[in-house]
């Protein structure tokens, strides 16, 4: 009688074989968490931006692109942009608002927590208003980043 019993080593290489075949295979999709609330600076961009990604559903989508095409003329603050988000990794979507952040509260903060200096200046005369090329180009950016992550 004789019974047929494989090797671990043998075992363990098969498997090994199919963890870098699965591997391979998500590799396209993006493994990282990402938080949903983040502070974002495109390339050569000069702003930092406070970045809130919020999950909408597909009804919510649908209405919120009728709303849109109605009320086209509405205004939002003038330092303020939002855009819909589709998440290619599991087709969710997000509502994606982007404020832009004062250039003097960021030197302000790092003046602070990395030298331990309070600077006192005037924000009151900063008028931060987007572009219309600087919103897209911050969709543009912001997309090819978050495509790298899974957000949560």
């Amino acid at each position: 009688m004789s019974t047929t019993t494989s090797s671990p080593s043998s075992a363990d290489s098969s498997e090994g074989n199919r963890q870098t075949e699965t591997d391979v295979a998500n590799s396209s999709h993006p493994q990282r968490i990402h938080p949903s609330v983040f502070f974002y600076r495109p390339p050569t961009d000069f702003y930092h931006y406070l970045i809130e990604c919020n999950e909408i559903s597909h009804d919510a989508t649908v209405s919120l692109l009728n709303k849109l095409l109605k009320e086209n003329n509405v205004k939002s603050k003038e330092n303020e942009h939002f855009f819909i988000y589709q998440q290619k990794y599991d087709d969710r979507f997000y509502q994606i608002s982007c404020e832009i952040i004062s250039p003097l509260i960021v030197n302000n903060c790092l003046s602070k927590n990395f030298l331990g200096v309070e600077l006192q200046q005037n924000m009151e005369q900063e008028c931060l208003a987007f572009t219309v090329d600087q919103k897209k180009y911050l969709e543009h950016h912001l997309m090819q980043y978050l495509s790298q992550y899974i957000l949560n």
